[in-house]
């Protein structure tokens, strides 16, 4: 019994609830009182203990079970309300807690070792015959051998040669071999290295424990950089690489640059910007400004900075511009949730790049390695975030018709939250965008001020914030708060694809076809994710597809809720994959069969020796989608 089915055995949602408002009735089938949540004279909270939850049917229109309404009453999250009621019902979660932990941190630990043996074999691969084309590709970036070897960069080889057949011959522990994400199993069942014939750069947390690996590829290979599919102890959207070895320069500076190539940071390092580190990605994620915040100093006289040193073309541009306004807003509610306050804000700003002769943008590795002063010079001048986004939005789009100017002060708007509500800088921002934009500052004040209010109202309230293991409870009604294009129908669809966008390793447990799907946007959108392996390859793909890129960034926001039984958020988002898998296809082949049957009743019941067969066939199939899978070894 988990700890949850235990509290609900102990407590009703009587008690719970009664400790917050004074019920009509306690006693009787419904027990009302006045909605907690917002004013209202006439009763209109409603409690249904047969079912041990609650709902009001008023203004609000929010309902939960006991966890959902101390969550909300007391502005808590979901582990705190757990503990809160835990102890109402006199169970002791200090023992339960620790074991958990101690088991989470062994199983951690095995992982990091695993990693760490991985290391040493590629680092030398890399300096052996094997990595020889590898090391002169390295030289001639500015990285010699003994460079790679601190900075822990080596080369995965392939063939007879490969990290997997080494980790059999040393007798390395296989489940953790597989959790640590350095094997996956191909089409033909057959389990492989993850990264073979590249590059290898070791991927650290920010106490120096080994997570996962990046993976350049030797020639013309995609794609060009392959990371650690996400497992336990590793996950991109989180880690910022390089926060190791730039901790203590950031704490002295009071600043954070975030680039977003591994090569990148490395020559910064070795040329004496220790303030640096990668996101991984083309776009900063809110854990990612959470992490660098924890290392940010505090100093209400002296502000701290992050620069954003990010893709220059326009692609770039505009996955920064729309990167920033998810990670921004996300940060604010991840911060507020938490109770993490700052006597002084963080200030974000966005550095241009270093051009060349020709007028073409230099990454950050080049631009440092062959005149550190101008990209010095670049991050010096580099803008607030406002003039940014402001020059970004309206250099994509065509403001002179009315179409690309909504669609630019769209975009703007909701960084205009960043800035607190009518002062002057507000009002000068206000200025410079109606003067550029060349529209009047009141037309401009009037259209934002409306932009604003639809948001808010289409929001509804703030996105779960609550880690997957926090989130307890799934209504038909509410799958997915705050994303109203997704429907709730065939809910297990969305539920799969969420699990793919949002962790790439459940992509490998995502047994279905994309004719399983019901919706011909899902079956797209599956298909890639499936083709590539990854969302930024999916992305590519679809570029021209605003339907599939619109349920993309739903997705991305999609709320996944598993269940305690499980010990760690992988395990339980891969049990999600799963079952939502099995659910896709048993109600394909459900379908299929009740063709099958209101085809037999327009033939007066006749069913046809080869239709029995099919008919026979399905049901064998739905039979064995509820068949436990038996374990297997890699080797």
């Amino acid at each position: 019994m988990t700890l949850v089915d235990e509290v609900k055995a102990r407590l009703t949602i009587v008690d719970v609830v009664s400790d917050y408002l004074a019920l009509d009735n306690p006693s009787s089938r419904t027990p009302k009182a006045l909605c907690p949540f917002h004013e209202e004279r006439t009763p209109s909270f409603s409690i249904s203990p047969e079912h041990g939850a609650w709902r009001c049917w008023g203004a609000c229109g929010v309902g939960g079970d006991m966890f959902d309404f101390v969550m909300r009453q007391d502005g808590i999250e979901f582990k705190e309300a757990l503990e809160k009621l835990a102890r109402k019902a006199g169970i002791d979660t200090e023992f339960r807690n620790e074991d958990r932990d101690n088991r989470r941190r062994t199983r951690s630990s095995a992982l990091h070792e695993i990693n760490s043996i991985a290391e040493q074999f590629f680092t030398r691969q890399l300096e052996g015959s094997p990595g020889s084309e590898a090391l002169a590709y390295l030289e001639s970036r500015g990285i010699d051998a003994s460079v790679a070897r601190g900075r822990g960069i080596g080369f995965a080889p392939s063939g007879v040669n490969s990290l997997l057949p080494y980790l059999k011959s040393i007798g390395a522990d296989s489940q953790s071999v597989v959790q640590a994400g350095l094997v996956v199993k191909g089409n033909d069942d057959a389990w492989r290295d993850m990264f073979t014939d590249r590059i290898t750069i070791s991927i650290r947390d920010q106490r120096g424990n080994i997570v996962g690996f990046g993976a350049r590829a030797m020639g013309d290979a995609q794609p060009k950089y392959l990371n650690t599919h996400e497992t336990s102890i590793f996950s991109k959207s989180k880690l910022l690489y390089g926060l190791h070895w730039a901790t203590d320069a950031i704490r002295a500076s009071g600043k954070a640059i975030v680039v977003e190539g591994y090569m990148d940071v490395i020559a910064a390092q070795e040329r004496g910007f220790k303030n640096v580190v990668a996101c991984m990605g083309t776009a900063v994620t809110s854990q990612q400004l959470q992490s660098v915040s924890t290392v940010l100093p505090d100093d209400a006289d002296n502000p701290s900075t992050v620069i954003l040193c990010l893709d220059a073309d326009e692609a770039g541009q505009a996955a920064t511009l729309r990167g920033l306004q998810t990670a921004i807003a996300e940060f604010g509610r991840y911060s507020a949730s938490r109770s993490y306050t700052r006597r002084s804000p963080i200030d974000i700003r966005v550095a241009g790049p270093v051009v060349s002769d020709h007028g073409e943008p230099k990454d950050p590795d080049e631009a440092i390695r062959n005149n550190s002063a101008e990209w010095v010079a670049s991050i010096d001048q580099a803008d607030e975030i406002m003039d940014f986004v402001i020059r970004a939005s309206i250099s994509s789009h065509d403001t002179s018709s009315d179409s690309g100017l909504d669609t630019a002060l769209v975009e703007i708007e909701p960084f205009f939250d960043s800035i607190p509500p009518h002062t002057i800088r507000e009002q000068r921002k206000i200025t410079e965008l109606g003067d550029r934009l060349g529209v009047d500052v009141e037309n401009v004040t009037n259209v934002l001020t409306r932009k604003r209010s639809a948001r808010l109202q289409t929001s509804n309230e703030p996105r779960d914030t609550r880690t997957p293991r926090q989130q307890r409870t799934r209504r038909s009604e509410d799958v997915h708060p705050g994303i109203p294009a997704i429907t709730v129908q065939a809910s297990w669809e969305i539920d799969l694809l969420a699990c793919m966008v949002q962790h790439e390793y459940a992509i490998d447990h995502a047994t279905v076809e994309p004719y399983h799907f019901t919706d011909p946007v899902r079956m797209r959108v599956f298909e890639n994710l499936k083709d590539t392996g990854n969302v930024e390859g999916c992305v590519s793909i679809i570029q021209g597809d605003t339907e599939a890129l619109d349920l993309v960034d739903r997705l991305r926001a999609a709320s996944l809720a598993p269940t305690d039984e499980w010990e760690d958020d992988q395990a339980a988002i891969i049990q999600i994959a799963e079952n939502c898998a099995k659910r896709t296809r048993r109600e394909y082949l459900t379908r299929n069969k009740k063709k099958e049957v209101q085809l037999a009743k327009e033939n007066g019941n006749m069913i046809r020796d080869e239709d029995m067969v099919k008919a026979v066939e399905i049901n064998r199939e739905i039979r064995e989608l509820v068949t436990p899978q038996n374990a297997e070894s890699i080797y």
